[in-house]
């Protein structure tokens, strides 16, 4: 607005007459109004409210509604998002004076930036406040709106990030209040009150979910319910109630804050499938908590035992399906309704309403009288078998359900699926009880770990040959780089002397820096229940040491943005997964970030590519070093390492990847040492002593 719509002062309207009085503009009653709100001078800390005085002051309809028409006077804008801006421009105002309750953590890049734009927009803001009447106001305002522009970029940016941290809290939220709601069901005998005041907060939640992120929310919120393979069922009735154990009474044990050793070893024996052991089963609940069973699938796809299950599954439904279509059931039905009763009563407690029910529904008694008299009706037996499973089985499996229900001009697919469903039902419910488990197992794990390995060692079972290999050279590495340091002997022995986590986590990095395929005769024994997790770190090791690697090169061959360098960086992970990728498809990627070449530019990227993704090559070394120093640190201080580390070694492109593999690593290494601590520490104190001179 230009100085030369200034109004008369305001000390004018005292000493002038009402008849002759100057109207002030409307610009000067929304300034006089803004000023009564008293709301704290950015300039002034010592006018600043502490975060919940602000925040009400902040929300006052009246702040709003003033805010809206000084923040639509400085951009000359008048729109439905009017309101919005007010509110964006409020928020700053917690940014400057709030920022330890506004935002997770200031040495974040992203959000020192937001932080010094808030400051930066609120002082012009108020410059220009201050310039009305005066000369410069117009520049002063357009200066503001700059401003303005810059921040609201920046905020919209990380409210969006914001935002999808909140969609993923409110949908992990969502699935343990509905897991909760079934286990309240399933222990208050039939009393639906508790579950249906959950049913409304769940209600309330998913409303709110749909307004925050639409419909894309709702499809993350079904992938999340579909991927819990507990028994969380909305449509299940008493399936948690009416489970009889294989074993003691896991409802029981599950509700108590221990069990001992012997109950978890029998616990384990009732839900541990023939690949793995009672000691595997506990190490993954306790490393992984959404660790599940699964179906156990050869790996080869021509293993024979496979191959003649298939077979004779087959032609056992082949047989059916002629009986059926020549009108001869009575041979047939039988056993199969036995077979269908007999897993759906596995899955019930004796003595309950339900299992009474399957019972009576599926009495085999009657079942043969209906088909001597000729009168069985396969379709209403199979539809009461299937409203049956509906009522027990896991959101998971609603849709498979609703799509036998549809074949029913088809009843002997109607009964493979159905076979196939009690199945996934049984693998659920082991799931659902083996996560109960993980509560009362924490506080054993490491010593029933611990006596587990040492009754193996005493009893001959494994030796301990490997692991004494293993850190006895990393002691002998770091002794090596300590006499290096200190060549004159300078410092005593015992301070040149690399400590026992030292040359433990040197010697754990170490395995997974290396370029040979980690396989379980290349592994030490205390890491035999890790094989396969140490095989895909060795893997995520690799990729984030070539994506580095990569984009190092990509910003050494032209000027390609940061964020051009952030959506390669994506671009070559998902790459890197593809096992059809080439070295071609990688440098016509890292050319495309780069811009127009010329032709011998692209050659030489291609050979760059190819040279750079050896493991003999000089910068994927380098990266490699890099990229183990950065999990070696986070290891050392239990927490990933800051921004500013990460930027100096050139990886702040790989950041999110490599943060999640150095504290899946932390997790490992944490739980190793606490579990084999009085091996390692015999073999690296006998290690260090043959280095004493």
């Amino acid at each position: 607005m230009s100085a030369t719509t200034a109004v008369v002062p305001s000390t004018s309207q005292e000493s002038s007459e009402p008849i002759k009085k100057k109207k002030p503009s409307s610009w000067s009653v929304i300034r006089k109004l803004f000023r009564e709100l008293e709301l704290p001078s950015p300039s002034s800390p010592e006018t600043w409210l502490q975060f919940n005085a602000l925040s009400q002051l902040l929300h006052q309809p009246k702040v709003i509604v003033v805010t809206t028409k000084v923040l639509n006077t400085a951009l000359k804008l008048v729109d439905n998002d009017s309101h919005h801006r007010a509110r964006v421009l409020l928020t700053s105002y917690m940014m400057l004076m709030c920022p330890e309750e506004i935002l997770q953590n200031l040495d974040r890049d992203e959000e020192k930036k937001l932080h010094d734009s808030a400051k930066h927009m609120l002082h012009l803001f108020e410059t220009w406040l201050n310039a009305h009447g005066r000369p410069g106001a117009t520049a002063a305002r357009l200066a503001f709106v700059e401003a303005w522009n810059d921040y609201n970029i920046l905020f919209e940016s990380w409210k969006s990030r914001d935002r999808d941290q909140l969609i993923e809290n409110m949908i992990a939220y969502y699935v343990q209040l509905s897991t909760l709601r079934q286990t309240m069901i399933a222990h208050q005998n039939g009393d639906r009150s508790v579950g249906d005041q959950l049913q409304q907060q769940l209600d309330q939640i998913k409303h709110k979910l749909q307004k925050i992120g639409g419909t894309a929310a709702l499809e993350g919120l079904q992938h999340a319910l579909e991927h819990v393979t507990a028994s969380t069922s909305s449509g299940r009735r008493k399936q948690q109630e009416n489970v009889k154990p294989r074993t003691p009474d896991l409802e029981e044990q599950s509700n108590t804050s221990q069990v001992n050793k012997d109950q978890l070893n029998d616990i384990l024996s009732g839900y541990a499938p023939s690949h793995l052991t009672n000691l595997q089963l506990a190490h993954e609940l306790i490393l992984e908590p959404d660790f599940g069973l699964e179906h156990y699938l050869p790996n080869d796809e021509n293993d024979l035992e496979q191959r003649i299950k298939e077979i004779a599954e087959r032609a056992f439904f082949d047989k059916i399906r002629e009986e059926i279509e020549q009108g001869n059931i009575t041979t047939c039905v039988p056993p199969l309704v036995q077979d269908i009763q007999k897993r759906l009563l596995s899955l019930v407690r004796p003595g309950t309403t339900l299992y009474q029910r399957i019972e009576q529904g599926l009495d085999l008694d009657f079942i043969q009288q209906q088909l001597d008299q000729n009168i069985f009706d396969i379709q209403k037996t199979i539809q009461y078998v299937l409203d049956t499973m509906a009522s027990m089985c896991a959101p998971v499996r609603d849709k498979e359900i609703e799509a036998a229900r549809h074949l029913d001009n088809d009843p002997v697919e109607q009964i493979k699926r159905i076979f196939h469903l009690l199945d996934n039902m049984s693998l659920d419910l082991a799931n659902f009880r083996l996560r109960a488990l993980r509560r009362p197992l924490l506080p054993i794990a490491v010593d029933y770990e611990r006596e587990k390995f040492a009754e193996m060692l005493s009893s001959g079972m494994i030796p301990l040959v490997k692991t004494k290999d293993w850190l006895n050279e990393s002691c002998e590495r770091l002794c090596q780089v300590a006499a290096q340091r200190n060549p004159e002997k300078v410092q005593q022995a015992h301070n040149a002397r690399p400590t026992h986590d030292a040359i433990f986590e040197e010697a754990f990095v170490s395995l997974l820096s290396q370029p040979q395929i980690l396989t379980r005769d290349k592994l030490p024994e205390t890491l035999f229940l890790d094989v396969r997790r140490m095989q895909e770190f060795q893997n995520e090791f690799q990729a984030n040491t070539m994506v580095a690697a990569l984009l190092m090169l990509a910003r050494n061959f032209g000027s390609a943005s940061s964020q051009a360098l952030s959506e390669l960086g994506i671009k070559l992970f998902t790459m890197l997964k593809d096992k059809s990728t080439t070295v071609e498809h990688l440098a016509a990627e890292i050319e495309r970030t780069v811009g127009d070449l010329r032709p011998e530019r692209r050659q030489m990227i291609r050979n760059m590519v190819d040279k750079t993704l050896s493991h003999n090559d000089t910068v994927y070394s380098l990266l490699s070093r890099r990229v183990a120093l950065v999990i070696k640190s986070t290891i050392q201080n239990k927490r990933f390492v800051s921004d500013a580390v990460i930027t100096s070694n050139g990886l702040e492109h790989i950041r999110s990847n490599l943060q999640a593999l150095a504290q899946r690593i932390l997790k490992l290494v944490q739980h190793h040492r606490q579990v084999y601590a009085s091996w390692y520490d015999a073999i690296i104190r006998d290690a260090l002593a043959d280095h004493v001179e």
